[in-house]
């Protein structure tokens, strides 16, 4: 009475392989984001590097992370707020504005947030020991 489908028929390993498929399909698309990310990334800084004329830099970590250390005249607006609390603050749209936090994650994203509230020129710093290696080398 085995109709073919079950444990001993094909339909599992059909759905398992389907699955399968789409699980390698996934990750295939996050290596690709991942790897397009730290390409830009890698732009931004070489853009930090070569000297900004006076850029508005961010840390987008939190008020308590802000105040145990930060970038020398470096704003603090966490990235939960963007793109609102920079708006708030009058900067026009086509300032200069270095991102900056703990990993590069919520940089990344409040990078994001504020391109697409229209601001044309920021730029990832990414993690903040990064920006602070990256702006001691444009200094030089």
């Amino acid at each position: 009475m085995d109709s073919g489908r079950g444990l001993t028929g094909h339909t599992a390993p059909k759905r398992f392989s389907r699955r399968l498929g789409r699980c390698w399909a996934l990750l295939s698309a996050l290596l690709v984001l991942a790897l397009t990310g730290l390409a830009q990334a890698e732009n931004d800084l070489s853009v930090i590097r070569t000297g900004l004329d006076s850029p508005l830099v961010i840390d987008v970590r939190s008020g308590g992370e802000f105040e145990s250390g930060s970038i020398d005249g470096a704003v603090n607006l966490p990235v939960q707020g963007l793109p609102d609390t920079l708006i708030d603050t009058g900067l026009e749209l086509d300032h200069e504005v270095i991102v900056y936090c703990r990993s590069g994650r919520r940089s990344a994203q409040a990078k994001t947030l504020l391109e697409a509230a229209g601001f044309t020129l920021v730029f990832d710093g990414g993690p903040m020991a990064q920006l602070e290696q990256t702006l001691k080398d444009s200094e030089s």
